[in-house]
């Protein structure tokens, strides 16, 4: 399978709003306990209104703040609203080439950056919203595998991310497609290599379960941990995102 960039956008999007009109906007969500529903969507909502208008005003850097969202009083109502959103994004996505400028806070600064960046954001919280009605449909493998490899690239260049340490390794090894990563938390912030290495601890299993574990969402005890647990329990307090 090849991953297309921003075809799960609007279907992930479509199935957030499904969610919403079933369980309601106050629903708690255990993927994400500190917000409810209603807010899940509203943070969905702003994060593709944002990041769509950084494509169709680019380079220039736009902050979230300065947009008129048009989110409906009504919490209830808003899964069309995120649809509309959603709909417009990958319509913008689309019509612009992947290599074009566009600002972004990574070293990434092209188009290609915010599609991926949506890409995953959408779908992550498409599982968010689908934990308030019981399981949810877990990532593809491959799509969960180029989550990890964005989410890690992310990081490193996020002020706010606890990442620097003594030298302390991990290795994610995804054991349903072609995936492993050393971590390395120097004392000068975290670097990442995509290859097979031993580290002080080693994660093991299902790339969408190593992305769900490396975000929070999940327990560590989802998957094989084997080495320092410790060092693991460390990191994953820091990189919640």
């Amino acid at each position: 399978m090849t991953l297309d960039p921003i075809a799960s956008i609007p279907r992930d999007a479509r199935a957030i709003a499904a969610v919403l009109a079933e369980a309601g906007p106050d629903a708690p969500v255990p993927a994400t306990p500190e917000w409810d529903l209603g807010r899940l969507v509203k943070h969905v909502g702003m994060v593709l209104a944002w990041q769509t208008a950084n494509v169709e005003r680019r380079p220039e850097q736009v902050m979230p703040r300065s947009l008129d969202l048009g989110l409906p009083e009504d919490r209830a109502a808003c899964g069309p609203w995120l649809v509309a959103l959603a709909d417009r994004s990958v319509e913008v996505l689309a019509g612009v080439p992947a290599g074009d400028e566009a600002w972004s806070w990574t070293d990434d600064h092209t188009v290609g950056f915010w599609r991926r960046r949506l890409l995953h954001e959408v779908a992550v919280h498409r599982w968010d919203a689908e934990s308030a009605l019981g399981a949810p449909t877990p990532l593809e493998a491959e799509a969960a595998v180029d989550a990890i490899d964005e989410l890690l690239t992310v990081l490193v260049h996020r002020v706010d991310v606890p990442s620097a340490g003594a030298g302390e390794t991990i290795h994610l090894h995804a054991t349903d497609a072609e995936g492993e990563w050393l971590i390395t938390r120097g004392g000068s912030g975290m670097t990442v290599l995509r290859e097979h290495a031993k580290g002080d601890v080693a994660v093991r299993g299902a790339a969408c379960d190593l992305l769900l574990v490396t975000m929070g969402r999940i327990d560590a005890d989802a998957v094989e941990v084997i080495g320092d647990a410790g060092v693991l329990a460390a990191w994953r307090e820091g990189v919640r995102f």
